[in-house]
């Protein structure tokens, strides 16, 4: 089974990519002096930069794009691989929940801190974990239950 073309995160994290780099062009062409730097580019690029990686984890994961090694694994009979997978995915989404749980922890310790140069608060920094990670345990839950993920141990 082929995933969907496009997904919410996927959607999310090429939108966040396209206005990342059009705020790297706004702070180079304000260092090249076409006119006056703006100090909350460089700032607000990070915080474009994490949100983006913690949205792709769940693409990556729905591409199943992250690292797998399998040459021992290739060994095993099918039935065993397929076992041994589905217990990696499920430690895997229960890690990323814990995730989620800490990052929703860090949301809640900065709620009150605002950013040195967007006047927000630094929670909507720190709310990339707990989002980033639940969309990744999602996902990984969705190819568990058979659901509207491919599964990678049955190509081979």
């Amino acid at each position: 089974m082929t995933p969907n073309r496009y997904s919410p995160e996927g959607v999310l994290s090429t939108l966040l990519l396209i206005a990342l780099s059009l705020v790297i062009l706004l702070q180079i062409a304000g260092r090249m002096g076409l006119f006056p730097g703006q100090v909350w580019t460089e700032e607000l690029i990070r915080w474009l930069w994490v949100w983006m990686a913690c949205l792709g984890l769940s693409e990556a994961e729905r591409y199943q794009q992250h690292l797998r090694m399998d040459m021992v694994p290739s060994l095993w009979s099918a039935a065993f691989r397929r076992l041994v997978y589905r217990v990696i995915d499920a430690m895997t989404g229960i890690l990323a929940l814990y995730m989620a749980w800490l990052g929703f922890k860090g949301v809640l310790r900065t709620w009150n801190d605002e950013s040195v140069t967007l006047m927000v608060s630094d929670a909507v920094l720190y709310a990339a974990l707990p989002v980033g990670a639940l969309l990744w345990a999602m996902r990984l839950f969705l190819r568990l239950a058979g659901k509207r993920q491919p599964q990678p141990w049955s190509s081979t």
